[in-house]
């Protein structure tokens, strides 16, 4: 297996673990990871058009409709044309939106913190700076 195909496997390893999080547990109030990756762009962008949105997520602009609606439907972010092109729709992030994130941003540090405990502090230090690494790596890298 080359270092490609092990980072690979090791990070779909890792996400799958880490968010068999059930997407539908009450605190998160049925909201689906998609729909959670929706809310993360709007916390960050504060706005965003729906083009936009659907370029970041890496779906088609149908696909980001789909997810938007339901989140417009149950409060979590808000649909407003824009002023000056009524073809135009601007997305933002509501409250019961802003709630939902902080909501699970709890749930995800509470894993960290039991991760962290069965951790000896030589595996903790070697854990942050792979981390450290990958982030750094992954922030000055672009799809071509």
């Amino acid at each position: 297996m080359s270092n490609a195909q092990q980072i690979d496997f090791l990070f779909h390893s890792i996400l799958s673990r880490f968010f068999s999080i059930p997407a539908k547990r009450p605190a998160s109030g049925n909201v689906t990871l998609a729909q959670m990756r929706v809310l993360w762009i709007l916390e960050r962008k504060k706005t965003a058009a729906l083009g936009e949105l659907a370029r970041a997520l890496g779906v088609s602009c149908s696909t980001a409709t789909g997810l938007v609606d339901r989140l417009v439907t149950s409060g979590c972010v808000r649909r407003v044309q824009a002023k000056g092109d009524r073809r135009q729709v601007v997305l933002t992030l509501r409250p019961r939106g802003q709630r939902h994130l902080v909501e699970l941003a709890k749930r995800r540090q509470a894993r960290f913190q039991r991760l962290c405990r069965s951790l000896d502090d030589v595996d903790l230090r070697r854990m942050v700076e792979a981390m450290e690494t990958l982030n750094e790596v992954m922030g000055k890298w672009r799809e071509p």
